[in-house]
């Protein structure tokens, strides 16, 4: 047995290359013996065989020196590139999002306006037979047809808009048809456009120019759809309604007011996917000029007191309704009074109140005044008054005195000669006189530029116009006259214009 192998037997053995494998242990062939060990066969290298000298053609001999001596040079600058992209390429593919799951979206090529209505006219009659196999695929398009009529509302043209093209999804049957866009607006200049609207609009009131009266429905159940062609196509729009502005005063917003998507191709929009925009204070103010019509002149919170969204909330809990506010169902039902276990019939520590309590007092301390205080809000009693004063007139100083203020009488101020005379001491004290060169600090600064009262006037304003950037949003989503039935609604009304502005304060709480 050799000591430098475990068992006896070696645990490999190397053969020469060109030998067969010696059959050791009592010459048993190695493919025999009970306990194989592995062999390992050294296969001989294999070289190419290269042709003499002279067989070699002189041009084939050539290309083997350029190429042995391209393989010694560094890597071209194409070469690098080309390596370099392949590269990113193969990392892409390693690194990104793998999505079992998902829809892939296809990247079709956009058809002309004419394919679709070819499509529509051919489908008008759907009695003939070759139309068979399509009335399954219309049926089933019924369930996305409040989506369709959604987006078509959604992306309808403004009134100051005479045509508006959009992109649309349809079904190669015709079955249904989306509008394929969604209506991003820059929030300031989408009211103030339609308070422009406001003041033209009861001008159009007045004159009649662009309503037209129509007899709903205009279709018969079993009329076919009109031929885009022949019936729309060659007709001229209506006019759009715009308001005209002064080239001088409403410049920084003249060129593209009326414009859809406005400042696309401005710094003041991020660019083509219209997501973010940051407006000047020219801008703005102009903006804020043109939509003071749809906004609200309040700016003392104190006006809302017991008719904030806490009020409400508390006056929905407590089952109560504030004077010119909503109404609503009972918040907690099936309660008894009789089942409370104190109430001030049997308590004697309790003040008895033999009166009614106000709803006013309920819900400004609904823990004092409520003896089952549920899902109740504590509103603010008071906010820091408001000394701002909004000036109309725009010809006026950025600082100035107004008259609403009180003035402040200055008889009181000013002493008599004799009693200053008398505070004085014996002894006369030495006059000092300003030399004529002094001035006050910052008098070579001016007090206000052109934009200090536009500031003072934004800083103040109702959102959006008190912000510089923002993110764009839906033009359905933007609110318009919110802030009008936020407010009491005035009594000189009618009641049908009081009971709208409960219900919509009703939808909002």
């Amino acid at each position: 047995m050799d000591p430098m192998f475990p068992g006896g037997q070696p645990q490999f053995i190397f053969v020469p290359p060109g030998s067969v494998p010696v059959p050791i242990l009592n010459q048993v062939p190695v493919m025999m013996q009970p306990a194989p060990f592995p062999v390992f066969v050294q296969q001989p290298t294999q070289r190419p065989m290269l042709p003499p000298q002279g067989a070699i053609p002189q041009q084939q001999q050539q290309q083997q020196q350029h190429m042995s001596s391209m393989q010694t040079d560094y890597m071209t600058d194409d070469r690098l590139q080309e390596k370099a992209r392949r590269w990113q390429q193969l990392q892409t593919k390693r690194y990104a999002d793998k999505r079992r799951f998902g829809f892939s979206d296809i990247q079709k090529e956009d058809m002309p306006a004419e394919h679709i209505r070819k499509i529509i006219r051919d489908h008008g009659d759907m009695t003939n037979r070759k139309f068979r196999h399509d009335k399954r695929v219309y049926l089933g398009s019924l369930k996305y047809m409040p989506h369709a009529i959604y987006k078509l509302l959604e992306n309808m043209p403004m009134p100051w808009e005479q045509i508006r093209n959009v992109k649309v999804i349809y079904h190669i049957t015709g079955a249904i048809t989306f509008v394929n866009e969604i209506p991003w607006v820059i929030e300031p200049v989408f009211i103030a456009q339609w308070g422009t609207m406001w003041i033209m609009m009861r001008r159009e009131k007045r004159d009649r120019r662009h309503f037209k009266r129509m007899r709903f429905p205009p279709f018969d159940d079993e009329e076919p759809p009109l031929d885009y062609a022949d019936n729309i196509l060659d007709v001229e729009p209506l006019e759009a309604i715009q308001l005209q502005m002064d080239p001088e005063e409403d410049r920084s917003i003249y060129e593209w007011f009326y414009d859809h998507k406005p400042l696309t191709d401005t710094k003041m929009v991020n660019g083509t996917t219209y997501r973010r925009w940051q407006l000047t204070l020219p801008v703005l103010s102009t903006l804020y000029r043109m939509g003071n019509q749809l906004l609200t002149d309040l700016v003392d919170d104190n006006y809302f007191y017991l008719f904030d969204l806490k009020s409400f909330f508390t006056a929905k809990a407590l089952n109560v309704a504030i004077p010119g506010g909503p109404k609503f169902e009972p918040l907690v039902k099936d309660v008894n009074p009789n089942d409370e276990d104190w109430n001030e019939f049997n308590d004697i520590n309790k003040i008895i109140i033999r009166q009614p309590i106000r709803t006013e007092y309920r819900i400004a301390f609904p823990y004092l005044y409520n003896s089952y205080p549920f899902k109740v809000y504590l509103a603010w009693y008071h906010t820091p008054n408001v000394v701002f004063i909004k000036t109309e007139d725009p010809d006026l100083p950025a600082f100035y005195f107004d008259p609403l203020i009180n003035p402040i009488a200055h008889r009181h101020t000013i002493k008599s000669f004799d009693t200053q005379i008398d505070m004085l001491d014996d002894d006369e004290e030495e006059e000092f006189i300003l030399p004529e060169e002094f001035e006050p600090l910052l008098t070579e600064l001016p007090l206000y530029t052109d934009n200090t009262a536009n500031g003072i006037a934004l800083i103040w304003a109702p959102r959006p116009f008190n912000l510089r950037s923002g993110r764009t949003r839906r033009a359905i989503d933007i609110p318009l006259v919110k802030t009008w039935y936020l407010e009491h609604c005035p009594s000189e009304h009618p009641v049908k214009v009081r009971v709208s502005y409960q219900k919509l304060l009703k939808c909002f709480v």
